[in-house]
Formats: structure tokens, sequence, C-alpha cells
């Protein structure tokens, strides 16, 4: 039976121990290398007998260790589900019991917790990045978070907050749309807000009480610039009812009343 004949510390990793065995021959060889844990756990020592066995035993157990401290790095970034975790050991190649066992570790420390995680989830979008209640919902459910784990976590994202991070949002891509027509410009704008995980109802009210609307000298400024744009676009019409009714097509698409329109060609033929 191979006995341990040196034991030194590891250059790089002062928390892990490099073991050397003398075999029955009496030449020494260097055997395995453990974590500090490992080491306290099965007590090893100089002149001490150690099977075969128990080595193959120490080795696997200092892979899984191996393992657990890279996860436990992974995790001093920011709070994971249990499903990034579990993703995260696959990626490192452990076997599945291995993993749930590192699961069931973790889960003791309280490194894992997918309630704590969801609703921490929500606080940082909703406050940082002022995402809408159906898009978190939707990247926790990706994350694995169970429906019942989700719904309590929204409790953090009340709905006069949900109006409140809309109406915000609206105002600042607003000017993403100046060029826009009025009717234009709100459907963009809702379009925009739905896109960005809010309900229509509350998309719809966002806007109703927001600060988007342009004054009436914006309007006039706006059509003004995409009516230059229709008349360069219709240039090869001649003026007269075709080229009126293609500029007026082009214009109401852009989001302007035929009224406000009509008012334009009509100073413009004056």
């Amino acid at each position: 039976m191979p006995k341990i004949s040196r034991i030194t510390v590891a250059k790089k990793r002062k928390d892990r121990f490099h073991i050397y065995l003398s075999k029955e021959n009496g030449k020494e060889e260097y055997g395995f290398t453990v974590s500090e844990d490992l080491f306290i756990k099965h007590s090893l020592n100089k002149g001490m007998d150690i099977s075969e066995a128990d080595i193959n035993k120490i080795k696997e157990e200092d892979v899984l260790d191996k393992a657990f401290q890279k996860t436990l790095n992974f995790l001093s970034y920011r709070m994971r589900s249990e499903k990034e975790i579990l993703q995260y050991l696959r990626e490192q190649e452990v076997e599945r019991d291995d993993a749930e066992q590192l699961m069931e570790r973790l889960r003791d420390l309280n490194f894992l917790d997918d309630l704590a995680f969801a609703e921490a989830f929500v606080r940082t979008k909703k406050n940082s990045q002022k995402k809408g209640p159906l898009l978190i919902e939707q990247e926790l459910y990706q994350k694995g978070i169970s429906q019942k784990h989700i719904g309590k976590a929204m409790l953090q994202y009340p709905p006069e907050e949900q109006l409140d991070n809309a109406i915000a949002a609206a105002e600042k891509k607003q000017s993403s749309y100046s060029s826009e027509g009025a009717r234009k410009k709100q459907q963009k704008l809702m379009q925009f807000l739905i896109q960005r995980g809010f309900t229509s109802e509350t998309a719809k009210q966002a806007l109703a009480e927001s600060d988007t609307g342009a004054t009436a000298n914006e309007e006039w400024e706006s059509l003004l610039k995409q009516g230059a744009k229709a008349e360069k676009k219709y240039s090869k019409y001649e003026d007269g009812w075709e080229k009126d009714q293609r500029i007026k097509q082009f214009l109401y698409g852009r989001g302007f009343s035929m009224e406000l329109i009509d008012k334009w060609l009509q100073q413009k033929e004056e």
C-alpha cells in the first residue's frame, strides 16, 4: 500500500497541497493534489498509509470541490437562478448526480434562492432599465423561475410605478420621432412601450398623461420638412391633382392630419 512520503504547498495556490507517495519499491512519485478542505477532511499526513481506492475517491472529491469553488466564483458577480447554476455546472462537465449534490450544498449555504433572486431581478430591471412587467416576467421565465415565484416577485413592481416608468420612457423616446406627425408619433410611441414590456392599457394611459404631444408650431415645422421631402420625391410629376394626391398620401402616412395637409398645400399654391 502506498505511503504519503511528502506534502508540499502549491506555489500558485496556498490553499492546495501536493501529495507525494512512496511506493513498495521505495521510489517517490507525485500522487495527487487536494484542496485545503479535503486535506483536513481526510486528515492527510506524512507517513500515512493510503490505498489506491482512497486515492481515487479523494481525486473524485477534489474534482467536485474545484467545480464548487468555480461555481462560488461564478456566483460572486451577481445572484443566479438555479437554472443558471445547473447550466453552468453542465458546461463544466459535472455529472448530473454530482451537479445536484453541489446544488444542494449551495442551497444549504443560502447561495441559491429563486424567490430572492427573482425579487432582486425585478428591482434591478424596473429601477435601472425601466423595463415593463411583461418583459421582466418573460426574462424570469427564461431563467427557470417558477410561475409562483414570478407572481410573488412582481409585487415589487406595483401598477403606479409601472405607469411612472412608462411615462418616463415615452418622454425620453419622443425626440426620436420629432419629424413625424402627431398621429404617427403616438403610434410609434405606443409600439415602443409595448415592446418595452408594458401592457397596452398602461401604454395608452402613459401617452395620455405624458408630455409627448407636439405643439401646433412644432407640428407645422415637421410638416414643412416632410412636405419638402414629398415634393422632392414626386418632382417628376407635373403639378396637378395626381401629384397632390401622392403628396397627401405620403404626408398622411407620416401621421399628419388631412386638415393640416390641405392647409399646407393651399399655402404652397398661394
